[in-house]
């Protein structure tokens, strides 16, 4: 079947159309006819929808590349705006200027998600397509089929470069919108190496953009739905990344990365939970910062930060896998330790505070800070399990700490 469009030459591409005859399904292979004016114009209005969509959102995720984003598609947009304007203005700016642009649409996208990903590769590997393309277009404005070949392959290029930006660095990413973002653009580097091999081969005219044309025109729709898949995926990104980021303060300290006190007081209920199940013992050590007042009086709260930020790492390294530890309040910490009885927490609770005593930790200003901590644990055995619970284990070990602290502080007390 074949209709036609606005009055330009028609191109044809095959559509399948299914009609019964002899109690089978046949299918009828007929033709339409596309305008590739229009085509131009859908590509353009998409742009510029998700230009518009994405730079909405780049005030609340400005550091996550949308603002990058939204400013690349809206050079795409003005590119197609260049594109249409063939034959009505100069060559130099029609032709030139707008293929500069799209390789730099393209760039931005690149950097985009450069700073999604809070990475960075070298600048030239981004930003050389844009001025080797207009220095190129500019040398063979006589010779369209070479720019042909030479755009598809640039911007093929550039969509390879995106997508392998964002599949080495997978591990950084959550969900599926990366998948949505690298297979659209690889479908758009597709679709420029299909228009590519089409200008070697003769598929393609070498006559105005708009000239009908059948993989001309397909590539042009290719690029339509792959922009709205791309748009899609941004977004579907940024929102996963800000829902891991709400999941994880949910559960984590935001100034040391220890768990927070929700979520240590979930654990310790769970392993409480445990010990009792399995009869074995459980030890709850807390921790808290020797005159830290006084090291924010005379340091600075900054310093004092930094301080209890270096302690974090400190306990990091010398606890085990199984061990959760935690910031309970202030300078306190909470460190659960499964299946470690009374003699074992007193051995652990000596390292740590004879390692936080020997490691030198520093001010802002380079001073080095005298750093202390008092401890107080708590060990359930197997014959009280039946009777603890979350309130008998913390202050218990609150107890053991405040003894530690009246008997002179940087020592560790049992309760």
């Amino acid at each position: 079947m074949a209709g036609r469009l606005h009055g330009d030459k028609p191109v044809r591409g095959l559509v399948v159309i299914p009609r019964r005859s002899g109690g089978k399904l046949r299918y009828l292979v007929g033709m339409v006819e596309l305008h590739t004016p229009t085509l131009l114009l859908v590509i353009l209005v998409l742009s510029a929808a998700v230009s518009a969509t994405l730079a909405s959102g780049a005030r609340r995720f400005q550091r996550d590349g949308m603002r990058y984003w939204a400013w690349g598609l809206g050079l795409h947009t003005l590119t197609y705006v260049l594109f249409m304007l063939r034959g009505h203005v100069s060559d130099l700016i029609s032709v030139v200027l707008a293929n500069a642009l799209l390789a730099a649409s393209f760039a931005l996208m690149s950097e985009g998600v450069q700073q999604f990903l809070q990475v960075r590769w070298p600048r030239w590997l981004v930003w050389a397509p844009v001025p080797f393309v207009a220095v190129v277009y500019l040398a063979l404005l006589g010779h369209p089929q070479i720019r042909i070949v030479i755009a598809g392959l640039v911007i093929a290029w550039q969509c390879s470069f995106i997508v392998w930006q964002l599949a080495s660095q997978r591990h950084r990413i959550t969900g599926r919108g990366a998948y949505i973002v690298m297979g659209s653009f690889l479908a758009i580097g597709v679709a420029f190496l299909l228009r590519t091999v089409g200008a070697l081969s003769g598929a393609v005219g070498i006559g105005s953009i708009t000239t009908p044309n059948p993989l001309l025109s397909a590539t042009f729709l290719f690029v339509a739905v792959s922009l709205m898949m791309v748009c899609q995926g941004l977004v579907l990104m940024t929102n996963e990344r800000a829902d891991e980021r709400n999941r994880t303060l949910a559960m984590q300290d935001e100034l040391t990365g220890l768990s927070n006190r929700r979520f240590i007081l979930e654990a310790l209920s769970l392993h409480l939970a445990q010990a009792i199940r399995n009869g074995k013992p459980l030890t709850v050590l807390m921790l808290d910062v020797d005159y830290f007042k006084t090291i924010n009086d005379s340091y600075g709260h900054l310093s004092g930060d930094r301080a209890l930020r270096e302690l974090a790492a400190c306990l990091k390294t010398r606890l085990r896998g199984q061990d959760l530890a935690g910031r309970w309040g202030g300078e306190e910490f909470l460190v659960v330790l499964p299946d470690t009885d009374a003699a074992g927490a007193w051995v652990l609770a000596e390292k740590l505070r004879l390692e936080v005593e020997n490691t030198p930790f520093t001010a802002r200003d380079g001073r080095a800070i005298p750093l202390t901590i008092s401890v107080g644990f708590h060990t359930v055995v197997p014959e009280w399990l039946g009777t603890a619970d979350l309130d008998t284990l913390i202050s218990s070990a609150d107890q053991a700490l405040y003894r530690a602290k009246q008997n002179g502080r940087n020592r560790v007390e049992s309760a």
